[in-house]
C-alpha cells in the first residue's frame, strides 16, 4: 500500500481540461506533450465565482434516466397503453360504421383514462420527488476561501484569499462541478468521473459497472505504483481494449454524428453519450414496443461503436462506484450524463428485468387479451348467424371487447401505489421504488443487521482489560489514541471509546493537582476534557492504515513529541489482531495498572492519566498458543454476556518512514481487550413479535460474533433455530447454502459477499426477502434483496442501493410498512378480480343472449357507458381497507388463482342476467325485434340490472366476509357506489341522456323485480363464496 502525497500527474488523459480550460480561468493543469498526461503543479481548488460559472455551463450533476418528469412524457406514457390503444382501434372502427355515439363514448373513455392516469402519475412523480428530497446525500469538497456575501471583506478575509486559503464543506452531490476537489473516505459514493490527485490505501468497489465483487485499489498519479504500472505498458493495452465483458452486457451507443465532436475525449474517461435526436428516436420506438410488453433489442445500437472506457485505470474513479476503504483527494472531470455511468444509465434502465410485481401486472394484462380472443369471436359469429346482420354483430362484438377491457387497470394500480407511498411517508418511511410497496407486502423473510436495529445504536464501553482480565489503563489509552486520530469511517465503537475516555478524564484526578477543581471535566474547545486534550496533544499523527472489511482492523502511526518515539497502534477484531501479534503484555500481579471510574470512587491510588502507561521489559512476553487460547476463551466469555470485544495492540517503531501500509501491521504487541455493550431497544421485542405474527421470519446477518448476537436475540425473544458462521459457508454449493439459509436464524461474522450469498439462497428457496442495512458492507445485500431497506443516516452507497429508506431505524416501522404493503396489494387485487370476474360473467350472458334473442340485448353504447360508470366507481378502491385476517399473511401474485376465481365466481351474475331476460320476455312480452319500444325497454332493463349487480359485486368480492354485516367498505367506496347507483337509476328519466343513450323509462313493477333479483344475487354469491373458500382455502 502506498500513499501519494504529491499532486503531480503524468498519466495519459484527455477530456475535461481540453473543454473547459478556457471557460474556467483557474490554475488548471496543462497537458504534457510527451505522454498526454497532466502536470498538477500549482493546481488550486475552485473559487465561488468559478463554481457558479461551471454550474451555468454544465448544469446539475444529475443522471437523465429517460424518465424525467416532463409533462409531455408523462402524457405520452399515460396515452400509449395497450388498453387505450385497443379502445382507439375500437372507437375508430365504430366511427367507420357510422356509430357516432359509440365512437364518441369510446374516445371519451380514452380521454378520461388518460387524463386520470396522467394526473395520478404526475402527482405521484411530484410526491416521490418531494419524498426523495427528504433524504440528503452529501459529499465533502475543498474550495478556495471566499468572503461571506452578507458582509464586506475584512483585511483577514483579503489575506486569506490572497494566500489561496481553502475550506472544506459538505454539499449535495448534484452541486458538484468539474474542477472541484472532492475528499473521499470509506462509505462515500464517487459523485462523478474523477481523477485521483492523492490517495491513501484507496479501495473502490466497481461492482455497479463491472460486476466484479472484489474492490480495486486506486492510486494518485505520482505514486510508485502508478509509475510501475506505466512501465509495464498496461495503460496502452487497456486503452485499446473495449469495456470488459461483464460491463459491456449493456452496450453504450455512440451516434456517428457525434464522433467528430468526441474525438478529443478519448483516454480513460471515454467519449460523450449519444445525441439527443438519436436518444429520442430510440426512446419513441421502445415506448411503443414496451406498451405491449415487448422487450426489443436494438441491433443497430448493439452494432454501434461502444465507448472505449478503461475501467481499470488506477488513477481514475467512476460515478456509481463506492469507496470501500481508504481516503483520497480527487479532481472532478465529468459530471451527470457526461460520465461513463451517465452514458450507460438509459441503456441500463431499459435493459433492467421486470420484478415480480411488474411481471404480475403484465401477465394480468395478457390474461385480459386472451379472454377477449376467446370470447369475442363466438359473440360475433353467433350474432351474425342468428340476426343475419354482420354490421350489428361487429358493433356488438366490438362493444363486448370494450366491456372486457379493464382500461382503468394502470390508473388503479398507480393510485394504489401512490396512496401506499403517501401513507408510508406518514409512518416515516420513504419509498424510492413504488413497486417495493407490493414486495413489502409479499415479504416473508426479513434479514437485518444487529447494531442499531435490534439494539439502541448507542454503544458504551464497559470493559478495558489486560491478559489477566483486570481493568487496564494502557488498553484504554491505546484504544483512545487509535480512535482519536483515525480519520476514516468512524463507527460507534470509536465514539464510545472517546466518550468513555473523556468521562474518565473528567471524573478522575487531573494530571496537575494545582488546577482548580472547577476545571475538572470542562470542555476546552476541541470536544475533549482538559486531561484528555493534554494526553492527545503529546502525540503527532504521522500516517494511518484505514479500516477495511477483509482485515477488520485499522491502525494509526503516532509520534510522542516529548521523546520522538514513534509507534503503530492497531485496533480490530480479536482473531484478526491475534494473527499479527507475536508478543503480549502480561502485567505483574503486584504492579497492576488497573484503573476505572469505580476505583476512583473508592479512593484508590490512580496513575497519571495524561501519560501512557509504559510496560516493563519483563512484562512483554512471547505470545504462545496457550495464551491465544486463553484470550479467545476470554473473548467468548464476554460475548456470552452480550459484550462485543475488540483488541488493541502496538509496536514501537525504530525508524520513521513517509508511508505505512498493511505490511507494517506485523510483530505487534498485544495489549488487551476493549468490551462494548449495545443494549436492545425497548421497541425491538414487540416489533419482533408483530413481524412473526404477520408471517415474517426474522434472520440476523451480522459481522459480530455469534455469542453476542445470541445474547441479544434471547433478550428480545427472537427464537434461534440455529447459528451459522462464515466458516460454515466456505466450500458449499448453492443447494447446500440454500438449505442452511432456510434453517438458520443467526448468520455471524459474515463478509459483505456472504450476506448477499445468503439472501440469494433464500430467494432460490422461493422466499420474498427484505434486507435492512445501513453500512458500506450492506450494499451488495441491499441490491440483491427483493426489498432493500436502509435509513436516512446510512452511508451513501447503502441509501442508493435501497428501495425504501426509513427515517427511523426501527423494526416497528417495518412492521407498519408490511401492513401498508399488504393493504396496497389487496386493494390492487380487488380491482383485478372484480374486473375479470364481472367481465367474464357479462360476456357469458352475452353469449346466451346472442344465441336466443332475436335482437341485441343491449346497445353497444349501453355497454360502453355501463363499463365507464363501473370503472369510475372503482377509482376509490385505493382508499379501501383490508380485513385483519388478510393482513396477517404474506401474499404473492398467482395468475392461476386469478383465473380460477374468474371461472368460479364470474358466471353467477349470468343467472340473474338470464332471469332478467326471461322476465322481460314473458312479463313484458318483448319477443320480437320489430317491437322497437319493447326492445328499448328490454335493453334499458338489462343495463340497469347489470350496472347495479356490478356495483353490488364490489362489496361482495372485496372480502370473503358477509358485506354490510361482518365487514364494511371504507366511506369513499360506499359513497362512490351510492353516487353511481343513483346515476344509473336516473339516466332513463333525464331526457337528454334518454335520447342520447336510446333508453326508456322503466315501470314500477320492474323495480320490484330488481330488488328481488339483487337480494337473491347477494345470497347466491355468498353461498358461492362459502363453496369457493372450502374448496380452495383462500380468497385472492
Amino acid at each position: 500500500m502506498t500513499s501519494n502525497k504529491s499532486i503531480h500527474d503524468t498519466t495519459t488523459t484527455t477530456g475535461y481540461f481540453d473543454m473547459v480550460s478556457t471557460s474556467l480561468p483557474s490554475p488548471l493543469p496543462s497537458p504534457l506533450p510527451n505522454n498526454g498526461g497532466y502536470d498538477f503543479t500549482g493546481l488550486l481548488p475552485l473559487s465561488d465565482e468559478q463554481v457558479e460559472r461551471a454550474k451555468a455551463h454544465y448544469g446539475k450533476n444529475l443522471i437523465a434516466f429517460g424518465n424525467d418528469q416532463v409533462w409531455y412524457k408523462v402524457l405520452f406514457r399515460a396515452l400509449v397503453h395497450p388498453f387505450n390503444i385497443l379502445l382507439i382501434v375500437l372507437g375508430t372502427a365504430t366511427f367507420l360504421t357510422d356509430d357516432v355515439k359509440g365512437g364518441t363514448i369510446m374516445f371519451l373513455m380514452v380521454f378520461l383514462s388518460t387524463a386520470l392516469r396522467f394526473w395520478q402519475e404526475w402527482k405521484s412523480a411530484a410526491a416521490a420527488k418531494s419524498l426523495k428530497s427528504m433524504v440528503s446525500t452529501l459529499i465533502t469538497v475543498t474550495r478556495l476561501y471566499s468572503c461571506p456575501e452578507h458582509r464586506d471583506p475584512t483585511p483577514e478575509d483579503v489575506n486569506r484569499m490572497l494566500n489561496h486559503a481553502t475550506v472544506r464543506m459538505d454539499i449535495p452531490i448534484e452541486d458538484v462541478v468539474p474542477g472541484d476537489w472532492v475528499q473521499l473516505s470509506a462509505g462515500d459514493l464517487i459523485p462523478a468521473d474523477v481523477r485521483v490527485i492523492e490517495s491513501k490505501d484507496l479501495f473502490v468497489s466497481q461492482a455497479a459497472l463491472t460486476g466484479e465483487a472484489m474492490p480495486v485499489e486506486k492510486f494518485g498519479a505520482s505514486s510508485e505504483a502508478m509509475a510501475a504500472w506505466r512501465q509495464r505498458n498496461i495503460y496502452d493495452e487497456m486503452a485499446k481494449s473495449a469495456i470488459p465483458a461483464d460491463a459491456s452486457a449493456v452496450p453504450v451507443p455512440v451516434d456517428m454524428a457525434d464522433m467528430e465532436a468526441t474525438s478529443s475525449t478519448s483516454g480513460a474517461l471515454g467519449p460523450r453519450p449519444p445525441s439527443k435526436k438519436a436518444v429520442f428516436k430510440n426512446s419513441l420506438k421502445r415506448s411503443v414496443f414496451a406498451c405491449f410488453g415487448i422487450r426489443r433489442f436494438d441491433s443497430e445500437v448493439a452494432s454501434q461503436k461502444q465507448n472505449e472506457v478503461d475501467l481499470s485505470a488506477p488513477d481514475v474513479c467512476f460515478m456509481g462506484t463506492s469507496v470501500v476503504s481508504g481516503t483520497a483527494t480527487v479532481l472532478v472531470e465529468k459530471i451527470g450524463s457526461e460520465t461513463f455511468f451517465g452514458s450507460m444509465a438509459k441503456e441500463l434502465s431499459k435493459r433492467r428485468p421486470e420484478n415480480a410485481f411488474q411481471m404480475g401486472v403484465r401477465s394480468i394484462s395478457w390474461v385480459f387479451f386472451g379472454l377477449m380472443a376467446v370470447m369475442v369471436p363466438p359473440v360475433l359469429l353467433i350474432n351474425g348467424l342468428v340476426h343475419q346482420s354482420w354490421t350489428d354483430a361487429a358493433l356488438f362484438a366490438l362493444s363486448v371487447a370494450v366491456g372486457l377491457t379493464p382500461e382503468m387497470l394502470p390508473m388503479i394500480v398507480n393510485s394504489n401505489l401512490a396512496r401506499g407511498a403517501y401513507l408510508m411517508s406518514k409512518k416515516r418511511c420513504i419509498v424510492k421504488n413504488l413497486d417495493a410497496i407490493i414486495n413489502l407486502g409479499s415479504m416473508d423473510v426479513l434479514c437485518t443487521d444487529k447494531t442499531g436495529t435490534l439494539t439502541e445504536n448507542k454503544v458504551i464501553l464497559v470493559r478495558h482489560l489486560d491478559y489477566h482480565g483486570k481493568a487496564s489503563l494502557q488498553s484504554l489509552q491505546l484504544a483512545f489514541l487509535n480512535s482519536r486520530f483515525q480519520t476514516g469511517l468512524k463507527n460507534l465503537l470509536d465514539v464510545a471509546v472517546v466518550e468513555y475516555f473523556e468521562k474518565t478524564a473528567s471524573e478522575l484526578p487531573l494530571y496537575n493537582e494545582n488546577i482548580p477543581a472547577l476545571t475538572n471535566g470542562k470542555d476546552v474547545g476541541s470536544g475533549l476534557t482538559a486531561a484528555a486534550v493534554t494526553f492527545a496533544s503529546r502525540y503527532q499523527k504521522l500516517d494511518e492504515i484505514p479500516f477495511d472489511f477483509v482485515r477488520r482492523r485499522m491502525s494509526v502511526v503516532l509520534k510522542d513529541v516529548s521523546d520522538g518515539q514513534a509507534m503503530l497502534v492497531s485496533k480490530g477484531a480479536v482473531e484478526e489482531m491475534l494473527s499479527i501479534c507475536s508478543k503480549i503484555v502480561v502485567p505483574c500481579h503486584n504492579n497492576p495498572d488497573a484503573i476505572d471510574i469505580q476505583m476512583a470512587a473508592e479512593g484508590q491510588t490512580i496513575p497519571a492519566l495524561d501519560t501512557l502507561v509504559r510496560t516493563n521489559h519483563s512484562e512483554i512476553q512471547t505470545l504462545t498458543p496457550e495464551m491465544i487460547d486463553h484470550l479467545i476463551e476470554m473473548n467468548k466469555g464476554l460475548n456470552v454476556d452480550g459484550i462485543r470485544v475488540v483488541a488493541v495492540a502496538y509496536r514501537n517503531l525504530d525508524k520513521v518512514k513517509s508511508d505505512y501500509g498493511i505490511s507494517d501491521e506485523c510483530d505487534m504487541v498485544f495489549a488487551g481487550l476493549i468490551g462494548f455493550l449495545d443494549p436492545p431497544k425497548e421497541s425491538t421485542g414487540p416489533a419482533i413479535k408483530d413481524l412473526i405474527s404477520l408471517g415474517v421470519e426474522v434472520k440476523v446477518l451480522t459481522g459480530d460474533s455469534a455469542a453476542v448476537c445470541r445474547k441479544v436475540c434471547q433478550e428480545i425473544d427472537l427464537p434461534v433455530k440455529s447459528i451459522v458462521t462464515t466458516d460454515d459457508l466456505v466450500g458449499l454449493d448453492d443447494e447446500q447454502v440454500a438449505m442452511i439459509a432456510r434453517e438458520a436464524t443467526i448468520f455471524a461474522k459474515l463478509t459483505p459477499l456472504q450476506k448477499s450469498l445468503v439472501i440469494r439462497a433464500l430467494k432460490r428457496s422461493d422466499r420474498v426477502v427484505g434486507f435492512l442495512g445501513d453500512g458500506i458492507n450492506d450494499a451488495p445485500a441491499l441490491a440483491e434483496a427483493d426489498v432493500g431497506i436502509s435509513v436516512d443516516t446510512a452511508t451513501d452507497i447503502a441509501k442508493e442501493s435501497a428501495d425504501v429508506i426509513l427515517l427511523e431505524k426501527s423494526l416497528m416501522v417495518i412492521a407498519d410498512s408490511v401492513l401498508m404493503g399488504r393493504t396496497t396489494y389487496g386493494n390492487t387485487m380487488k380491482y383485478i378480480v372484480m374486473a375479470i370476474s364481472s367481465n367474464f360473467g357479462n360476456v357469458f350472458s352475452m353469449l346466451v343472449a346472442s344465441s336466443w334473442l332475436p335482437f341485441l340485448p343491449m346497445q353497444p353504447i349501453h355497454l360502453l357507458v355501463q363499463n365507464l360508470l363501473y370503472d369510475i366507481s372503482q377509482t376509490t378502491i385505493p382508499w379501501d381497507k383490508m380485513d385483519k385476517e388478510f393482513l396477517m399473511v404474506p401474499h404473492r401474485w398467482n395468475i392461476r388463482s386469478i383465473l380460477r376465481f374468474m371461472v368460479f365466481m364470474g358466471p353467477w351474475s349470468s343467472i340473474f342476467d338470464i332471469t332478467t331476460f326471461l322476465f322481460m320476455w314473458f312479463y313484458f312480452g318483448v319477443q320480437s325485434a320489430d317491437n322497437t319500444a319493447g326492445v328499448t325497454l328490454f335493453q334499458t332493463a338489462w343495463f340497469t340490472e347489470g350496472a347495479l349487480t356490478q356495483l353490488l359485486v364490489i362489496h361482495i368480492i372485496r372480502s370473503p366476509k358477509i358485506p354490510f354485516f361482518q365487514t364494511i367498505a371504507a366511506r369513499p367506496v360506499i359513497a362512490s357506489s351510492l353516487i353511481i347507483s343513483v346515476i344509473v337509476l336516473v339516466l332513463p328519466y333525464i331526457s337528454v341522456f334518454r335520447e342520447l343513450l336510446t333508453m326508456a323509462e322503466l315501470p314500477a313493477i320492474y323495480y320490484a323485480y330488481l330488488v328481488g333479483a339483487l337480494s337473491c344475487y347477494f345470497l347466491v354469491t355468498q353461498l358461492a363464496k362459502i363453496m369457493y373458500l372450502r374448496l380452495f382455502h383462500a380468497w385472492f
